[in-house]
């Protein structure tokens, strides 16, 4: 390991956790003091999680623990802390760079709109990413940051979003919205969403709620490719869903301070989330439960089977830059499917047949309509066949 590098890197590491607190105060607040949407999104998926995240925090570690990692050569450490906030605060990044692209449009919005919502004497602050206004409509932006582009949404995602439109439309009118500037400070606060919107931008916004065309939509952002999800409208029963999973959130918090309540006899998530392995209290989760082997032989086998996969990924991300360099390169040079060569190897790039694929689902609707849903059922038993059981192995890293 070469130490001067190791150093860099937690300069960053330390760096990033700075910034991180510093920027989350600022903007949030003290979040033991009320109920985020994020917390009502978790709540939605796991009430453990989310009780447990209201009074235990986060576990992140400190940025003064990357300097005692880094004495003491426990590099390790450092390295696993840095890639989480990498994967924490690219969202913050691409919040930065869509807030700048929104600009250059030269569009109407808020960034991290505040909604004082309190819900049955329960605190509850709602922060919007993006609120885009004009004469009569109103846009909700909620960005999420993925590794890859998800196929739909998580309950956790979809509940924010619900939250958001409901608690605008049901403050509309009343004195409960903020906006603050990059360093914190309330530029104005306490007004309704017309007479903000009047004031920052000089707009005339309806005065009932019913008249204005709103819609939420949730982003998702990777490195190289993004998504659109909705839109979403304000609803009724998602908004009270809201309200009442924060007022059990914050009450059993309150117990749980007070000693009042068992942790871990709180709802959880019980079946697969992907999740799960991103959760700060996933040791202590009655789902994990575990028994310990003392044999230190299995944890080597572990470690170097992680090793194994991360060299396994990194090979196959590489091999298929160099392909798409090599298939670039050649399209490019307007040869027509003859071979190139280097001297020890040939190639060329043809172009083959995409693949061919089968809509079960709509094959079913239409032969129901032909024969029946009976004759239908029949003949996807007589012709469906399930191969033989395999054992799948699951992984995930300890907190410890």
């Amino acid at each position: 390991m070469n130490v001067k590098a190791m150093g860099l890197m937690s300069q960053l590491a330390k760096g990033m956790l700075n910034h991180s607190s510093s920027a989350t105060t600022a903007q949030l607040g003290d979040r033991s003091k009320y109920i985020g949407l994020s917390d009502i999104g978790k709540g939605a998926e796991c009430m453990r999680a989310a009780v447990a995240n209201k009074v235990f925090g986060n576990q992140h570690p400190k940025a003064n623990d990357i300097g005692l990692w880094f004495r003491d050569m426990e590099y390790e450490k450092v390295s696993a802390a840095l890639k989480k906030q990498l994967i924490l605060q690219r969202g913050h990044w691409f919040e930065t760079g869509v807030e700048k692209a929104f600009l250059a449009n030269g569009t109407n919005f808020f960034t991290q709109l505040e909604i004082d919502a309190g819900f049955d004497s329960v605190p509850v602050l709602a922060h919007l990413d993006f609120v885009m206004v004009a004469n009569g409509a109103v846009r909700i932006l909620e960005l999420k940051s993925t590794e890859n582009i998800p196929d739909c949404l998580y309950t956790a995602y979809e509940t924010q979003v619900y939250g958001q439109l409901g608690f605008l439309a049901k403050c509309w009118d009343q004195p409960c919205f903020s906006i603050r500037d990059g360093t914190g400070h309330i530029i104005h606060s306490k007004l309704s969403f017309p007479e903000l919107c009047k004031k920052v931008f000089g707009i005339d916004m309806p005065d009932s709620v019913q008249d204005v065309d709103i819609e939420g939509w949730v982003l998702a952002l990777a490195m190289s490719d993004a998504k659109a999800f909705g839109p979403y409208k304000p609803n009724a029963t998602m908004t009270r869903f809201c309200g009442n999973t924060a007022k059990s959130i914050w009450e059993q918090a309150d117990e749980l301070r007070n000693n009042n309540l068992d942790l871990n006899t709180i709802e959880f998530c019980k079946g697969f989330h992907p999740l799960c392995n991103f959760c700060d209290h996933m040791d202590t989760c009655p789902k994990f439960t575990t028994l310990e082997l003392g044999n230190s032989i299995y944890n080597d086998i572990l470690t170097e089977l992680e090793v194994l996969k991360s060299q396994k990924a990194k090979l196959l991300k590489d091999i298929a830059i160099q392909e798409d360099q090599v298939k670039d390169f050649y399209v490019n040079s307007g040869i027509n499917g003859d071979w190139l060569s280097t001297g020890d190897y040939r190639f060329r790039c043809s172009e083959t047949a995409g693949r061919k694929s089968l809509n079960t689902k709509a094959l079913t609707a239409e032969l129901v309509n032909i024969l029946g849903e009976d004759e239908v059922e029949k003949l996807v038993q007589k012709f469906t066949t399930q191969s033989s059981p395999s054992q799948r192995l699951y992984i995930s890293k300890t907190k410890k």
